[in-house]
C-alpha cells in the first residue's frame, strides 16, 4: 500500500523539495499530497455510488456523480502542475455546485430531503483541508444562506412540510445551520492549530538542517585547512632539505604561504642568510689559506719578490703592500750611508 501511494504521489502531487527549503514550500507539498489523497478517495466514492444513484428517483444525481469524476481528474492535473490551491478551490466549488443542483432538482421537496443539507459539511471539510483555514467560514455562510433560502422558497413542497414550516420554522432552520457553523468553528481551530505546529516543526527542522550543514561545512573547511597546512609544511621542509643536501642557499617567498607559517619561513630565510654569509667567509678563508701556502712555498724557493708581489685578492695584499713600502724605505736608506 505504501508503495502504491508513493507511486500515486509521484504521479499526481508536487515532488518533495531537495535540500533545505522554506516552511511555505513544505506546507505546499503537504497540501498537494493531502489533495492527491482526498481526490483518490473521492474517485473511489463517486465510482462506487453510481449504482446507488441509479436507484434514486432524482435522475440528476447520477449525472452529478459522473460529472464530478472529470473534475477530480482536472484537479489532479492542476495539483501536479504546482497549483494545489487552485485545484482545491475547483473541488470545493464543484462539490458545492453539485449538491446545490441535487437539492434544487429534488421533486417533491419533503422532510426527508432536508437531511441533504447536512451533506454541505463535506464542502466545509474540503475547504478547510485544501484551502486557507479561514475559507471554511465563507463556505459555511454560503451553506447557511442557501439552506435558509431553499427551505423557505423552494417549490414544490409536500403539504406536511409546508405545515411544519408554519409551526416549526426556527427549529428546522436552526439544526442544519448550527451544524454548518459548529463544523466550521471546530475544523478551523483544529486546522489552524495543526498548521501552526507544523510550521514550527518545519522551522525547527530547517534550523537544525542548516546548523548541521554549517557544522559540516566548517568541519570540511578545517579539514582542508589542515591538509593545506600539511602540504605547505612539507614544501618548506623539502626546500630546506634540498638546500642543505646540495649546499646551496635559497629563499622562500613568504607571500606564497599562510600567515601561520610566516614565523617558520622567517627562521628558514634567516638561516639561509647566515649560511650564505658563512659560505662567503669560508671561501675567503680558503683563498687566504691558499695565498699563504703559495707565498710560503715561494719564500722557501727564494722566488718571492716583495718588490713585485703577485696579487692574491685576499687580506694578504695590504700586508704585502706594507712590506714592499718598508723594504723600499730601507733600500733608499742603505744607499745614502757611504756618502
Amino acid at each position: 500500500m505504501q508503495r502504491f501511494f508513493g507511486w500515486w504521489y509521484l504521479l499526481t502531487s508536487i515532488p518533495e523539495p531537495l535540500g533545505v527549503s522554506t516552511p511555505g514550500t513544505y506546507e505546499l507539498v503537504r497540501r498537494s499530497r493531502l489533495l492527491s489523497t482526498i481526490v483518490f478517495s473521492l474517485l473511489l466514492i463517486f465510482l462506487m455510488f453510481v449504482p446507488a444513484c441509479l436507484a434514486l428517483p432524482n435522475r440528476y444525481v447520477v449525472l452529478v456523480d459522473i460529472a464530478m469524476m472529470p473534475v477530480c481528474i482536472i484537479a489532479l492535473i492542476l495539483n501536479r502542475t504546482r497549483h494545489p490551491y487552485l485545484a482545491g478551490a475547483l473541488l470545493v466549488v464543484s462539490f458545492e455546485a453539485a449538491l446545490v443542483l441535487v437539492i434544487l432538482t429534488t421533486r417533491p421537496f419533503d422532510e426527508p430531503s432536508i437531511q441533504q443539507y447536512e451533506l454541505f459539511v463535506f464542502g466545509e471539510l474540503l475547504a478547510v483541508s485544501l484551502l486557507n483555514a479561514r475559507s471554511v467560514f465563507l463556505v459555511a455562510l454560503f451553506n447557511s444562506a442557501f439552506i435558509g433560502v431553499s427551505l423557505i422558497y423552494q417549490e414544490p413542497k409536500m403539504d406536511t412540510l409546508i405545515q411544519d414550516l408554519h409551526t416549526q420554522l426556527l427549529p428546522m432552520l436552526a439544526r442544519p445551520i448550527a451544524v454548518q457553523l459548529l463544523v466550521a468553528g471546530v475544523t478551523y481551530l483544529w486546522v489552524a492549530n495543526a498548521t501552526n505546529h507544523m510550521t514550527r516543526a518545519y522551522q525547527a527542522e530547517i534550523t537544525a538542517t542548516a546548523a548541521q550543514r554549517v557544522a559540516e561545512e566548517q568541519k570540511e573547511r578545517e579539514k582542508q585547512e589542515r591538509l593545506d597546512l600539511q602540504i605547505n609544511i612539507e614544501r618548506v621542509v623539502h626546500t630546506y632539505a634540498h638546500a642543505m643536501n646540495n649546499r646551496i642557499t635559497t629563499k622562500i617567498a613568504i607571500a606564497d604561504y599562510e600567515p601561520v607559517l610566516w614565523p617558520l619561513i622567517n627562521v628558514f630565510n634567516s638561516l639561509q642568510n647566515r649560511l650564505q654569509h658563512a659560505s662567503q667567509v669560508e671561501q675567503e678563508l680558503q683563498q687566504l689559506r691558499n695565498a699563504i701556502a703559495s707565498s710560503t712555498e715561494l719564500i722557501y724557493q727564494n722566488e718571492f719578490l716583495i718588490q713585485q708581489p703577485m696579487p692574491t685578492r685576499t687580506a694578504l695584499d695590504p700586508l704585502f703592500a706594507a712590506l714592499k713600502e718598508q723594504q723600499n724605505i730601507q733600500a733608499h736608506g742603505n744607499k745614502r750611508l757611504p756618502q
